[in-house]
């Protein structure tokens, strides 16, 4: 998620360029991304991503909801709370001109939090532990490679 909200300020070549990104704007139009795309994957690139970017969360706020002493929530919870963060994330782009607002992203980051939490229900406590340790793993290792990468 640092690098959705990082990627005016990362110019990696080939891959991203930071200075295209650095706008304000809002795209309302539901699967826009598929008739705007610049390249023929450009759709199918921020489908899949930003539902692989969503999912580890979606499992763990599953894990968490069922896992809290107080207040507990399931696969509805995990979606609202999804929801939210990736409401957040696409306020915080357009408030900073940091990147494209886009109703699309919203949509996709939900379903992604959605198949992450249900993918957790269907795995057994332990299973679901082992799971939250490789995905904690991954993601320290990315924001390492990340990091790497925009100080070279």
């Amino acid at each position: 998620m640092l690098a959705t909200v990082g990627k005016p300020f990362m110019d990696i070549p080939g891959v991203v360029d930071g200075s295209a990104h650095a706008v304000r704007r809002v795209n309302l139009q539901l699967f826009g991304g598929f008739e705007n795309a610049s390249v023929w994957y450009g759709g199918w690139t921020d489908l899949l991503g930003n539902i692989a970017l969503f999912m580890p969360l979606g499992a763990a706020l599953y894990v968490a909801g069922r896992n809290l002493s107080g207040i507990k929530w399931g696969l509805g919870g995990a979606m609202l709370i999804g929801l939210m963060v990736s409401l957040c994330i696409e306020s915080g782009q357009y408030i900073f001109a940091l990147g494209f607002s886009d109703v699309d992203d919203l949509l996709y980051n939900t379903v992604g939090s959605v198949l992450g939490a249900v993918l957790m229900a269907r795995v057994g406590r332990e299973g679901q532990t082992k799971i939250l340790r490789r995905l904690g793993f991954l993601l320290a290792l990315a924001a390492v490679v990340l990091l790497a990468m925009v100080t070279l």
